[in-house]
């Protein structure tokens, strides 16, 4: 009898790990549940390849919460199911009452691109002709992420739509299909776009897919593109894929071009990553009228400095010896002070064609002016009166603190909310109830450059997370192409820091730690 218990025990079907988590899943994500706690949970399924995983995900995709949908479309866009393919293109979007969601069919393409089924492809571009825009900006998403040639003609045909996010989209996703000169006449049509954004975005889009032909008009741009951002990009992209290091100027290059192009032969991805190592380490020092903070170039007429004053900020730098090394003679080596003599002298050298702001942070926020303004004498000496006046919060300085009407008896003032900072940076309305955010931000910013100076982790705000900060700046970034320089003062760490960084087309910069 014990024998035949055994072997009915033996053929019993053990439930496996995914479907337990699967069906806790159902049990704990809950709307009351928090923000975080839905992500988190949305993020305990990733590597759980099953149809039925799939299914109770669908509602993550049109929560309420972007980083909580972000995360939905991660986890099942790394699904490789073709099962769970059928499913979402055949059913979800399929149904009707369904396909009426906005945000959930957008959070399907994207992510049906992500499995990387090659059956996804019709489905997901018949919807990018959608009218609903972030429906079309998810199914080009999606085409982007499948990475397959056949869909470079429709992403192309994206450059004639009336909306610059649109073509801005279709380029990132072209730039992600290996597809070389066939992505050609749309990116050459992106370089002479009338919308910055997407000249930006053409120009990006020329490094990885490696086009030869698109290298003339890069150079035609050094002189002749109406905006010094574009060009200074541009300029990038030129010293990187020929590895040449002339002036930022037109002649020279074209006097060069004009004699090699015949010959010339694009590098491969490796050589590409060795070149961009290489730039790393020179920086821009054959590049002319630009102006820098810590160390940090840029020609753009955009500019925000986004400055740390949390109660931190009133300590020394720790390391005298790396602060010698920058050949700067310093009146203290308090980090405040030294990042306010820095910015004085920035703003000195800023030419009067600027717009640039200033905004200081800490616990809260308090800009220098309204809106960016033009870099006039009268501006420049009133905005490095108001930087002279900057002192850390939550120490000293309580009459500073009324002038800016910060509470003097606020013992958190001096906290760091890095999250506040950046989404002011970028013109982020957060002012009373937070909206129900989509996959891309509707605001409007003119900055394409923001200077971001911090020397540690945020200990406050509406969220303290980097991971969930970097997804916010994604998303409010995702198709405006502003670079995101950081300056790092801290004693130690960073790491998230240079990653905000990179993944916005900035310099990370650790000073004085």
């Amino acid at each position: 009898m014990l024998a035949l218990l055994l072997l009915l025990t033996a053929l019993l079907p053990v439930p496996d790990e995914g479907s337990e988590l699967v069906a806790e899943f159902r049990r704990y994500y809950t709307k009351d549940r928090s923000p975080d706690e839905r992500r988190e949970a949305v993020l305990t399924l990733k590597g759980i390849d099953s149809l039925a995983a799939a299914q109770v995900l669908l509602d993550s995709l049109r929560d309420e919460e972007y980083l909580v949908r972000r995360a939905g479309v991660e986890v099942m866009g790394a699904m490789r199911q073709d099962a769970v393919a059928v499913w979402l293109a055949e059913e979800v979007l399929a149904d009707r009452k369904l396909k009426k969601d906005e945000l959930l069919v957008s959070g399907v393409v994207e992510a049906l691109g992500g499995m990387g089924i090659a059956s996804a492809r019709a489905p997901i571009e018949e919807l990018v002709g959608d009218r609903r825009l972030l429906v079309k900006l998810g199914a080009i998403a999606g085409l982007g992420k499948l990475a397959l040639p056949a869909s470079v003609p429709l992403l192309s045909e994206q450059l004639s739509h009336k909306q610059p996010v649109v073509a801005v989209a279709a380029l990132d996703a072209l730039a992600r299909i290996d597809a070389g000169e066939a992505a050609s006449p749309a990116v050459l049509m992106g370089l002479a776009h009338e919308d910055k954004i997407v000249r930006l975005a053409a120009v990006r889009a020329v490094a990885p897919l490696r086009l030869k032909s698109a290298l003339r008009p890069l150079m035609l741009m050094l002189d002749g593109d109406p905006d010094p951002r574009v060009a200074e990009d541009a300029y990038e992209v030129i010293r990187l894929l020929t590895q040449r290091r002339f002036p930022d100027e037109t002649p020279a290059w074209l006097t060069w071009w004009d004699r090699t192009e015949s010959r010339f032969e694009m590098p491969d991805l490796e050589a590409l990553a060795a070149a961009r190592a290489k730039i790393a380490t020179e920086g821009g020092r054959y590049a002319t009228g630009k102006a820098a903070f810590q160390g940090i170039e840029t020609k753009s007429e955009n500019i925000i400095f986004v400055i740390d004053i949390s109660k931190s900020m009133e300590e020394a730098f720790g390391d005298p010896e790396r602060l010698a090394a920058t050949g700067r003679t310093y009146s203290s080596n308090q980090r405040l002070a030294i990042v306010k003599q820095e910015l004085t002298a920035t703003i000195d050298a800023l030419p009067d064609t600027t717009l640039f702001n200033i905004v200081a942070f800490a616990s809260g926020v308090e800009s220098w002016k309204k809106r960016p303004a033009r870099a006039s004498i009268l501006n420049r000496n009133n905005a490095k009166s108001w930087v002279g006046d900057l002192e850390p919060k939550g120490g000293g300085g309580a009459g500073f603190r009324a002038r800016l009407g910060f509470s003097a008896d606020d013992a958190n003032d001096g906290q760091t909310n890095t999250y506040l900072a950046l989404m002011t940076a970028f013109g982020e309305e957060l002012k009373g109830k937070k909206k129900k955010q989509s996959f891309v931000t509707g605001a409007s910013n003119p900055v394409d450059t923001i200077f971001f100076l911090t020397d540690g982790e945020p200990t406050v705000g509406e969220t303290v997370d980097m991971v969930e900060i970097r997804e916010e700046v994604r998303r409010v970034n995702a198709y405006r192409g502003v670079q995101l320089h950081v300056i790092y003062v801290g004693a130690y760490g960073g790491k998230d820091f240079r990653k905000l960084a990179q993944e916005n087309g900035g310099v990370f910069v650790a000073v004085g730690g």
